[in-house]
């Protein structure tokens, strides 16, 4: 009897010594872990404007949330345009869930940062367009541009997991007693429901059919600026066409501040302009700018005079000036 015991006693000291020595294997490090490097990155532009656009990763499902981040570099002494990204219009099926833009200042250059946080909608191949980045040396006229390749983004569908496929505990039959009471309980919520249905379909009718005020009218420094833009790229100077230069440039003026301050200056001649400035202080203060500009066109529309490639920059840079200090959106050195 007793061996049998101590036989006994030795089994279960082996059974314990053997499972406390067992332990569990560490799990390794999952890739795309917080910390790791992004996924995808890819750099376009090999001048003074660079841009980066980081993508925590290619292929996701849809439970998961995709990061992309755009980096735009300017080296001191230029100015760029950071591209934009239109939701749903560029991205359709993505959900912009968060936005965040900073600025980061290096030895001779700056960084714009952009970081989208989007959230997929359904499965299937979705596609971040290229973009164009316009960006120009801050002391000539001419834009230069680049464009950046598009960038192909996997969703497939989130994987059933153990929880979803457990199945659900008995619950045993159901008593015609049981339907009657589920019965006499659900009548008032269908009534509940229909009513606030009703309610609902006449709000969205009311929405619908309210008079909506119209959009606010684009701001008067933008299409100038936009015109100036359109100007440059028409490359008329290189091409020896002059006088449309300066018709277009001083026209680009005159519509700016008819539609900023209300003055009828495209139907005034020089001097009438000059003389009716006073009407308005905040272009009257401008008057020894705005005089050597309209005279050095009017040489050149009517009396075809031949300025200067200085005189040219000078006259552009001018009406850039002149547009960007009276809205307010910048400051130029006069």
């Amino acid at each position: 009897m007793c061996g049998k015991v101590g036989t006994f006693l030795l089994i279960l000291l082996v059974a314990g010594s053997t499972t406390s020595c067992s332990k569990p294997a560490i799990p390794e490090k999952e890739e795309g872990a917080e910390g790791s490097p992004s996924a995808v990155r890819k750099d376009f532009g090999t001048g003074p404007v660079r841009l980066s656009i980081e993508l925590s990763a290619d292929a996701i499902t849809t439970a998961d949330v995709l990061i992309c981040t755009m980096t735009l570099r300017v080296n001191e002494g230029y100015s760029a345009e950071f591209p934009d990204l239109a939701f749903p219009a560029d991205l359709p099926g993505m959900i912009l869930t968060h936005y965040d833009e900073r600025e980061a200042m290096g030895e001779g250059q700056s960084s714009l940062i952009r970081e989208y946080e989007l959230e997929p909608e359904y499965p299937g191949k979705f596609e971040l367009p290229a973009l164009q980045v316009y960006y120009h040396r801050d002391s000539e006229i001419r834009e230069e541009m680049f464009e950046t390749d598009s960038i192909d983004i996997t969703v497939t569908e989130t994987p059933a997991t153990a929880e979803m496929l457990e199945l659900r505990p008995f619950r045993g039959l159901v008593t015609v007693e049981q339907i009657e009471a589920e019965r006499r309980r659900t009548w008032p919520q269908i009534v509940a429901w229909i009513g606030g249905a009703v309610v609902l379909v006449a709000f969205v009718a009311y929405l619908i059919r309210r008079p909506r005020p119209a959009p606010p009218p684009r701001p008067a420094h933008e299409i100038a600026m936009e015109a100036l833009r359109a100007l440059a790229a028409k490359d008329l100077i290189a091409k020896g066409q002059i006088e449309p230069f300066f018709v277009e440039v001083t026209r680009i003026v005159r519509d700016y501040i008819e539609w900023a301050f209300g003055l009828r200056a495209p139907e005034q001649t020089t001097e009438e302009f000059l003389t009716n400035i006073t009407s308005a202080p905040a272009v009257a203060k401008y008057q020894d700018v705005l005089e050597p500009f309209l005279t050095a066109a009017d040489e050149v529309k009517f009396a075809r005079a031949a300025p200067e490639p200085s005189t040219i920059q000078r006259t552009f840079d001018t009406a850039r000036d002149f547009i960007l200090e009276t809205s307010g959106t910048g400051s130029a050195n006069r």
